[in-house]
């Protein structure tokens, strides 16, 4: 009774600590599944912000094109302005319809180049506009990259829970196998003068060495029996001296009465065997159960440390490409900046040089 007592104890504390496991399991699902939603919301707007980047990266080609072509045609209107400047030096004393000829160019040259200087003063303009949108979009990158980490952050937490976890559920099988190896012991306790018979359970690797105990459960139980009808018997036999009735009248009631004391003995064993045959059934169910559970507990542990894997993969590809847009978009402005500074010089000395003709 103690045993089984204790075997109670035993699976009521892996219940509550299997009850446990699962709960620590559900809540681990969820915030899996939030993850999982929260990397693919991340990873819709890194899309969202990489084909941003792509349309920034098409118009500064664009202007960068369009700033070659005002390049060249400043150089053109440097060259022709140049031509008209030696012209005049050598031809001062020329007709006066030449004169009208050389305002008349000056004139166009003079408009050619503030119409350059408007689509210099658009593209500087443009540039600002796509210098403001380029710094929201980088600003959006390091909250992205922020936030990638917090959720690095925490699937290095879930992993380390998910491994206490896979400790306390190698615990608790471990604590399975004991119980078990328990139960086994108590088989010795349905093989009586009954005619009932046990299923072995055979979940144990080790069956040859179950069979031996239980065989010495069963002969340590006999040997109980056996002292157990010696004592009767000796109880008997004081009985039977301290009567003071005759001979012929003792014997017979005192026979009926050990006849009747070892029924008893053996119906109340019996009893208790039958007690703990059922027991140990519903234990074994139990167990059964409860491995099962566990079996799947470790699969759905197994599948989530592959999927935050595949998911940690992924993060770090998506953060390279990151780098890389950022590295190819740092260059691109830089370039840009620097020709523009260049145009923007050579405008106002064209402009200088026409104010000083004037």
């Amino acid at each position: 009774i103690e045993n089984m007592e204790a075997t109670d104890g035993k699976y009521q504390k892996l219940a509550a600590e299997y009850a446990k496991i699962r709960a620590q399991a559900n809540v681990l699902k969820r915030a899996v599944l939030e993850e999982q939603n929260k990397n693919g919301a991340l990873r819709e707007s890194f899309r969202l912000k990489e084909a941003s980047l792509r349309r920034v990266e098409q118009e500064v080609d664009s202007l960068s094109f369009r700033n070659k072509q005002l390049e060249h045609r400043v150089a053109s209107l440097q060259d022709d302005l140049d031509r008209e400047m030696k012209r005049s030096k050598g031809s001062s004393r020329q007709p006066r319809n030449s004169e009208i000829h050389t305002m008349t160019n000056d004139a166009v040259i003079a408009e050619e180049l503030q119409k350059k200087i408007v689509e210099n003063a658009q593209l500087n303009s443009l540039i600002s506009d796509k210098s403001a949108e380029f710094d929201l979009v980088m600003e959006r990158i390091k909250t992205l990259e922020l936030q990638a980490t917090e959720h690095s952050d925490t699937e290095k937490s879930l992993r380390r829970e998910i491994d206490t976890v896979s400790i306390r559920n190698a615990e608790l099988e471990s604590k399975i196998v004991d119980v078990s190896s328990t139960i086994g012991s108590e088989d010795g306790l349905s093989v009586t003068g009954s005619d009932h018979t046990t299923p072995l359970h055979t979940n144990s690797s080790s069956s040859e060495e179950r069979i031996a105990f239980l065989e010495k459960e069963l002969n340590h139980w006999r040997t109980q029996y056996e002292i157990l009808k010696i004592g009767d018997g000796l109880i008997g036999a004081k009985l039977l001296d301290i009567a003071t009735k005759p001979a012929d009248l003792a014997k017979g009631p005192s026979n009926g009465e050990a006849d009747t004391r070892e029924q008893q003995v053996y119906g109340h064993l019996s009893k208790k065997i039958e007690e703990l045959f059922m027991a140990k059934c519903r234990a074994e169910t139990k167990l059964t159960s409860y491995m099962a559970e566990c079996d799947s507990l470790q699969n759905a542990l197994e599948i989530l440390n592959t999927d935050m894997q595949e998911r940690a993969l992924k993060q770090e590809e998506n953060q390279r490409k990151l780098q890389i847009l950022e590295d190819d978009n740092y260059v691109v402005v830089r370039n840009y900046e620097e020709q523009i500074s260049v145009l923007t010089e050579q405008i106002i000395n064209l402009s200088d040089q026409l104010a000083a003709r004037r």
